[in-house]
């Protein structure tokens, strides 16, 4: 309903459909461009004083028990604080200049925090769910070596589960501080190795892959301090258990496998 230059100025997503709104913040008020295709009812709300030319169409305006309708061409002023519902009829458009010129940020910044206070728990949940599968798998791995007579293998493996259930337990604490609901979700199949080197190998490229999804996670979590070093921490005690493992390959390639098994036993 505007000219195409208005489309330069910001676009505020309200979330409903057939409303346009873009915003421009300047040094003194807030200037609204408002569109609607369909109808749209808000709710009974106050802000700071706004002044609003109509363009196109009309609109219902209720306040103090009163109901006015405004035209095209219409002018009105709503003063600071007074509470009011507007209803804009199909095919309506206003120009608005609220007087504050930070005016919607703060709901704008706290849904921004909310989205990605979401995204932080479900990266949580993710290191929870899948955290608490590879302890198992340590343990189960951990056990099978043992019956090998690879007993520094087993104890490795076995100081591996005990650390991961530690940051599972971390991850769940963190969750329900952040008001997250904690899920006891499915966990995907892995698999267990009877060849010590094998399992190396797989436990090498998870290790790879869940350091790079673990790096994105860590990004996301940099507004919230208390998960960035929890999340921090995780990542370090990770990438030395991967250092550990490239070095054990290193180790059989130089000396042979057999001889790197007889150093577990």
């Amino acid at each position: 309903m505007f000219h195409d230059i208005i489309k330069k100025v910001p676009l505020r997503d309200y979330g409903i459909e057939g409303l346009e709104v873009h915003v421009d913040h300047t040094s003194t008020g807030t200037v609204y461009f408002v569109s609607a295709e369909k109808e749209v009812v808000f709710p009974e709300h106050s802000h700071a004083a706004q002044w609003t030319v109509v363009i196109t169409g009309e609109c219902t305006f209720n306040a103090n028990g009163e109901s006015k309708i405004y035209q095209a061409g219409d002018t009105y002023f709503i003063p600071a604080g007074l509470k009011h519902q507007i209803t804009l009829h199909a095919g309506y458009s206003e120009v608005d200049y609220v007087d504050d010129p930070r005016d919607g940020e703060i709901d704008e910044v706290n849904v921004n925090m909310s989205e990605e206070c979401g995204k932080i728990i479900e990266g949580l949940q993710a290191i929870v769910t899948g955290l608490s599968q590879q302890a198992d798998g340590h343990v189960i791995q951990a056990r099978i070596f043992a019956a090998q007579g690879l007993s520094k293998l087993a104890k490795q493996y076995e100081d591996h589960a005990a650390e991961e259930r530690g940051y599972v337990v971390k991850c769940i604490d963190r969750i329900i501080d952040l008001g997250g609901e904690v899920k006891n979700e499915d966990k995907k199949c892995a698999p267990v190795c009877k060849d010590a080197e094998e399992y190396l190998k797989y436990d090498l490229q998870v290790s790879k892959d869940g350091l790079k999804w673990l790096a994105e996670i860590i990004k996301t979590a940099q507004c919230d301090l208390t998960t960035f070093d929890l999340l921090k921490e995780y990542y370090q005690d990770e990438e030395q258990d991967m250092y550990w493992t490239e070095q054990q390959l290193g180790l059989i390639e130089q000396i042979g496998k057999q001889n790197w098994l007889a150093k577990q036993i």
